[in-house]
């Protein structure tokens, strides 16, 4: 499964019966799991018997999805059958991986959690740095914002880059002395002062922030991250939803108990709230 068929004396190997679309790795695959694995004996026979059927499998766009043909789709068990997919369309094995863990695990697995900043928060202490670990459509300013509007706390963001460093020490001065939040949003964009963002960071929490403050961060992945700044900080990070139920998963998760009651109709008023989060997950679908 994991390097292939590795044929290294072809001259006993059986002539390709489909060269036009089985290619010699796909014909090594095909001959070497027919002599080593026991449960597979005869594939390559049954294969050269029925290529039409074969040759259909293979074109599917979803092969993973699709029965296999002949004998071998009740012949052969879940782990097999991906083993049929790594030998024949190699480029499905990372999908049809997803649907053998969701099949001897559950689907939750390969599907990736919506980000929970209430439960981080409650983790963590005025002495904890937050990161937030980028990735592409990835922006936690608003689901940040409302978890402080939910809070009643204050939240104060500031992008860095040139010339945004005084600013930045004093939002994180000011927040330890009133109790807010503050947010250092595009660390990467100021790699050059990270270095003196840790020790700044450090004597802040030496000289005993508010129990309210937090000093949460947002970088892009970098070498340039101090390592032990790093270590120190509570990481997150947050794919992009790629489904129907990933987009409305995200979108009520970012909704509180309180914003459901705040009207008199409640009833009437969740209903509104899901068809809305279901339109507005077809659209970015």
């Amino acid at each position: 499964f994991l390097y292939g068929g590795q044929v290294l004396d072809r001259s006993s190997q059986a002539p390709n019966p489909a060269p036009d679309w089985i290619t010699q790795p796909i014909w090594d695959n095909i001959t070497e799991v027919d002599s080593l694995l026991e449960s597979f004996k005869g594939f390559q026979a049954s294969l050269e018997q029925t290529l039409r059927d074969w040759k259909k499998w293979y074109s599917s766009v979803v092969p993973e999805e699709e029965p296999l043909p002949g004998e071998w789709d009740t012949r052969l068990d879940p782990l097999q059958k991906l083993i049929v997919v790594r030998c024949i369309r190699a480029d499905r094995v990372l999908p049809a991986t997803q649907i053998f863990i969701s099949t001897k695990l559950d689907r939750k697995f390969v599907e990736p959690p919506a980000l929970d900043l209430e439960a981080i928060y409650e983790e963590s202490t005025c002495t904890t740095p937050l990161l937030f670990v980028l990735t592409p459509g990835m922006d936690p300013t608003a689901q940040l914002n409302a978890l402080a509007a939910a809070r009643a706390v204050p939240c104060n963001n500031i992008s860095l880059g040139q010339g945004q460093e005084p600013k930045a020490t004093k939002m994180i001065d000011d927040g330890a002395k009133q109790g807010f939040w503050a947010l250092l949003a595009n660390c990467h964009l100021c790699a050059f002062w990270l270095p003196t963002l840790e020790k700044y960071i450090e004597k802040t929490f030496e000289g005993g922030p508010h129990k309210d403050f937090r000093i949460w961060l947002s970088s892009s992945p970098t070498p340039k991250f101090p390592i032990q700044l790093l270590q120190n900080c509570i990481k997150m990070t947050s794919e992009p939803p790629r489904s129907l139920k990933a987009n409305v998963t995200r979108l009520l998760n970012n909704t509180t108990e309180e914003s459901y009651n705040r009207v008199s109709e409640a009833k009437n008023y969740r209903k509104l709230f899901f068809s809305l989060c279901w339109f507005h997950a077809v659209l970015l679908e």
